[in-house]
């Protein structure tokens, strides 16, 4: 998960990482990617820039 404010930056970034993968002789499937995403589900939680809150499904399942 790469995050930056600034876009330059951010491009910058995402380049710098996918040149060490490659260089690593490892590869990723674009498929697998978001990009200019608001939100971010991960490991149960959901991240944005107002926050992390639990995400609905692991609300449901501690419910019940």
């Amino acid at each position: 998960m790469i995050y930056l404010n600034n876009m330059s930056e951010h491009f910058w970034h995402i380049k710098e990482v996918l040149k060490c993968l490659y260089n690593a002789g490892l590869y990723t499937k674009v498929e697998k990617y978001k990009f200019h995403s608001k939100s971010v589900e991960y490991l149960g939680y959901i991240l944005s820039p107002s926050g992390l809150t639990m995400s609905n499904n692991r609300v449901k399942i501690i419910q019940d």
